[in-house]
C-alpha cells in the first residue's frame, strides 16, 4: 500500500500497554512473536529429516553395497536429529502452555514465564540447527545441490538462528531471572 494514513489508535509499539480485550494481547509482544522463530526452525528441521529419509531409501553411497538408510552412521544421525527436534518442540509447547496458564490465572505474564518462553524459543532454534546439520552431513554429496531441500534447509535454519531474539544473550537473561535477579533484557 502507498500513501495510506494509519491513525495512531490502530498502531502499537513493543512497549505500549495492551488495548485489545482478548487475553492473547496481554502477552508481551516479544513473548507473543518470538516463539514463531523457534517453530519455523523446527519446521525446517522436520523437512530436513523427512528429506534425508527419502534420499536414504534410494541412495547407495559410493564404495558401498548398502542403501544409506542401512548404514549405522545415517541411522544414528537421523535418530539424534529426531530427538533434538521432538524434545525442543515439547519444551517450546510447555513454556508457551505455562505462560498461557499463568496469564489466565493471574491476568499477567510473569517474568519467569517470559524468560522460559524466550529460552525455549532459542533452544528450539539451536536444536533445529544441530538437527539440520546432522541431516546435511548424512546426505553426503546430494546435500550440496540447490535442487536438494537439505541445501536450502541449511541456509534457512542458520539465517533464522542469527536473529537477535534467539541469540546466546537470551540464555544469560533467562539465567538472571531464574536466579531471582532483575532482567537486563528490556524486551524480555
Amino acid at each position: 500500500m502507498h500513501d495510506v494514513f494509519v491513525p495512531s489508535a490502530f498502531s502499537s509499539g513493543f512497549f505500549d500497554p495492551h488495548v485489545l480485550p482478548e487475553w492473547r494481547y496481554r502477552i508481551p509482544a516479544f513473548s507473543r512473536i518470538t516463539p514463531g522463530l523457534g517453530a519455523m526452525a523446527l519446521g525446517t528441521a522436520r523437512t530436513a529429516i523427512e528429506t534425508l529419509k527419502e534420499i536414504a531409501g534410494v541412495k547407495t553411497p559410493i564404495r558401498s553395497t548398502q542403501t544409506l538408510c542401512d548404514t549405522p552412521d545415517a541411522q544414528a544421525r537421523v535418530a539424534q536429529a529426531e530427538a533434538l527436534v521432538r524434545s525442543a518442540r515439547l519444551f517450546l509447547f510447555d513454556a508457551l502452555g505455562q505462560l498461557w496458564t499463568t496469564l489466565l490465572a493471574s491476568g499477567e505474564v510473569t517474568m519467569e514465564a517470559r524468560a522460559l518462553t524466550r529460552l525455549a524459543t532459542s533452544h528450539a532454534a539451536s536444536s533445529a540447527v544441530q538437527a539440520v546439520d546432522l541431516m546435511y552431513v548424512a546426505g553426503g554429496g546430494n546435500s550440496i545441490y540447490v535442487n536438494c531441500p537439505l541445501e536450502c534447509a541449511v541456509r534457512d535454519v542458520h539465517i533464522g538462528h542469527s536473529h537477535i531474539a534467539i541469540q546466546p544473550c537470551v540464555t544469560y537473561a533467562t539465567g538472571r531471572v531464574l536466579f531471582g535477579l532483575d532482567s537486563d533484557a528490556p524486551l524480555l
